[in-house]
């Protein structure tokens, strides 16, 4: 053999080809190593596909000679003499009559039952399964537990699974009718004994493969507590029995046949190593996440499910808890989705010390998490449990050189007091965790009766939400800043505000993240910024000074390859001179594709817009970052304006912000100004504008107007032509 083609036999060698199918009564996996297999409804066919809703049958499958590491099976529809199905066949959503299979390929047989074709490879090592907390597989996933074994002659077996001769499945008859035909010619052992243990034949295979079968007799692992099982179920009905022995590593399935007529046992062994590390590998794809190694959503069912059953007082409480990592999105769409992945292994990582024995965590999808809590002795423990975590995460994560602090909200629900379904029980902790966020950062919530209704009003706003802009129900609103040296208007920040004619007024807090959530902050940011244009100059029609006004840019609408197109057509229709516009972005949207954000970010400043970075201090930057973003303003957040008189540290963060700021020809705006005393220090430290309730409101467009006729405002200084 060519060394070429001995590679290609190894590699050939480590593929496994698998048909995972889904139909009403649930999951399967086939190992297919045969050449042909006829699925349908019909208990004759090879898979059998329980619906009523396919053919009897349905498709074909057969093995392809190709030298393709990608291709292996084609499928054909209906049978192979050409009668086709009543429903089809769809591969990933297009109707074929033939197809050759390709990994990750979906095939649609009706609409509830479909199958994913899958090549996989050996993994080197295979985590352990705990067979008495998870059966993800049947007794014959004995490889999945890892078993050490030495060179002596170890091994253990499986008890008898009993089957009924109607039950017997394509396999079983055809191991049975194998011996029948030529017993000598058979490649798997074959081993008859009678009753009292005496061994009455083996075949060539048996002989060759097990050569110490005729010395240890009933005593070898194979035949070993065999009659002893056996003889206590045999009945008229049942008399084909199946269990598995594993010697030395390797795994023997062991199919018994019992013929009462001679009281003869006959055993037909096949070693199913490989099948059942394949199929270990199968279990442990499908149960856990490939990113964080941490069980899935699957896991967490089945495990729920054997957790209930074994209760033996079905009052005992356990806690399903749902932890969701706040603002991931933003996270994976400045900084990237490798950033992003890195984060999640990093949470999954600090979250698995903190559960204690016998409780899990879950991956349970995106950047949520599922715990399960078990016996806990009050809600207490579940509140403290929950504050634990939320405070581990609090702590800074490195992620590829960058410094990423989280904020987290945790949700939970309580076995049997909120639920005893577990659909209910994880929808239910689902349901609390989204009425934490709406709480705030780092909060937490216990499920309550009323939450379905509560998820209910949130579709609701969003649909309203989607409407608002046809039914004239968003109104911008303006907030002024002022000139802390001359106590003059000197520009305008354009905050939204909605008025919904049966809900009233509706906070920002509540549809701003609503809107970024579901991306209709493109079509509302344009609308905003097109209305900001038409008002100033409409101010101007009206004999008033134009003003420099600010609107706020989400991440979404900078994304937007046309963005730049739509701004030029919004300032040309409108007929507004760019100098009066200042666009606000957040630290956030320069940490991805920084040199493609800076040319964008120039363009703007080659019109004549002027730029500011609003809530600065609360995203992911440095002052450093500041060098490098041509920008005008430098917006300081509320956060440290707050306790600004009162808190030293917050004193010298801002009075740092303000000298760096004014080093690099910045403009420094403090948000949140009220109080005198807040103003006197922020004069004292050199602040060039405030803006906040201690001068002026946010105010609708009709009180700007009598604001700035009762009091003239100047053109700001940069602006001036």
């Amino acid at each position: 053999m060519r060394p070429e083609e001995s590679s290609t036999l190894e590699i050939k060698e480590m593929l496994h080809h698998v048909l995972t199918v889904e139909d009403p009564q649930g999951f399967r996996n086939f190992l297919l190593h045969g050449v042909t297999y006829s699925l349908g409804r019909s208990l004759g066919n090879s898979i059998v596909l329980r619906s009523n809703l396919v053919s009897r049958q349905h498709a074909t499958l057969l093995a392809v000679a190709s030298q393709k590491s990608s291709c292996f099976f084609r499928i054909i529809d209906g049978c192979i003499d050409g009668r086709r199905s009543t429903n089809g066949i769809l591969i990933n959503g297009k109707k074929r009559f033939s197809h050759i299979l390709s990994h990750g390929d979906e095939i649609l047989f009706s609409k509830d039952t479909k199958a994913v074709y899958q090549v996989i490879t050996a993994i080197a090592n295979i985590p352990k399964i705990n067979r008495s907390e998870n059966q993800l597989a049947n007794s014959s996933n004995s490889i999945a537990n890892n078993q050490s074994f030495s060179d002596t002659e170890l091994f253990q077996f499986s008890p008898l699974q009993s089957i009924a001769d109607r039950d017997l499945s394509i396999h079983a008859q055809e191991t049975i009718n194998r011996f029948i035909s030529s017993p000598e010619l058979n490649p798997q052992p074959i081993i008859e004994l009678n009753l009292v243990g005496k061994i009455l034949y083996l075949n060539p295979a048996a002989l060759y493969q097990f050569p110490n079968l005729e010395e240890q007799r009933i005593n070898h692992p194979l035949l070993q507590n065999l009659l002893a099982q056996l003889l206590p179920v045999v009945n008229p009905i049942r008399k084909v029995f199946i269990r598995e022995v594993v010697i030395n590593e390797k795994i023997f399935e062991e199919i018994i046949h019992f013929m009462p007529w001679n009281e003869i046992v006959r055993i037909h062994i096949s070693d199913v190593t490989k099948q059942r590390q394949a199929e270990a590998i199968i279990s442990y794809q499908i149960h856990y996440d490939a990113l964080t190694g941490l069980p899935n959503r699957k896991y967490l069912h089945e495990h729920l499910v054997e957790y209930i059953e074994k209760l033996q007082d079905k009052q005992q409480k356990f806690a399903v808890l749902f932890l969701d990592i706040d603002r991931f999105k933003l996270i994976n769409d400045s900084l990237g989705h490798s950033i992003g992945d890195l984060l999640l292994k990093a949470v999954s990582d600090r979250l698995k010390p903190l559960i204690k024995d016998g409780d899990i965590v879950v991956r349970w999808g995106a950047d949520e998490f599922a715990i399960v809590a078990k016996s806990i002795e009050s809600n207490d423990t579940v509140l403290q449990t929950a504050e634990g975590m939320i405070q581990a995460m609090t702590l800074p994560f490195i992620c590829a050189g960058h410094e990423l602090h989280i904020t987290t909200c945790i949700g939970a629900s309580i076995y049997p007091e909120h639920n005893t379904d577990i659909e209910g029980l994880i929808h239910n902790a689902d349901m609390a965790m989204y009425r934490a966020k709406a709480e705030g950062q780092n909060s937490f919530q216990f499920y309550i009766p009323n939450m379905q209704e509560q998820s209910f009003q949130r579709l609701s706003m969003e649909n309203n939400l989607r409407r608002a802009l046809e039914n004239d129900e968003l109104i911008p609103y303006y907030q002024p800043q002022v000139d802390l040296k001359t106590g003059q208007i000197v520009g305008l920040e354009v905050l939204l505000r909605w008025k919904h004619v049966a809900l009233g007024s509706i906070p920002p807090s509540k549809f701003i993240p609503l809107a970024e959530e579901t991306g209709l902050i493109i079509a509302i940011g344009n609308w905003v910024l097109r209305q900001a244009c038409l008002q100033v100059i409409a101010w101007q029609n009206m004999g008033l000074p134009p003003i420099q006004v600010g609107v706020n840019l989400s991440i979404k609408q900078l994304q937007q390859k046309d963005f730049l197109f739509c701004l030029n057509q919004i300032l040309e229709e409108t007929n507004f001179d760019p100098r009066y516009l200042e666009l606000e972005i957040t630290e956030g949207i320069m940490m991805d594709n920084v040199e493609e954000k800076i040319t964008l970010l120039n363009q703007f400043r080659q019109m004549g817009i002027q730029l500011s970075i609003d809530d600065f201090g609360t995203g992911y930057s440095a002052l450093s970052y500041l060098k490098n973003l041509p920008i005008d303003t430098l917006k300081i957040d509320r956060i440290f304006i707050e306790y600004i008189a009162h808190n030293e540290h917050d004193r010298t963060i801002v009075a740092s912000i303000i000298n760096l700021s004014h080093s690099l020809n910045l403009n420094v705006i403090a948000e949140g100004v009220e109080t005198r005393e807040q103003v006197d220090l922020l004069r004292s430290l050199g602040c060039d504008q405030i803006q906040g309730h201690f001068y002026y409101r946010a105010m609708p467009a009709d009180e700007v107007e009598a604001l700035l006729r009762s009091q003239g405002v100047t053109r700001p200084n940069k602006i001036e032509p």
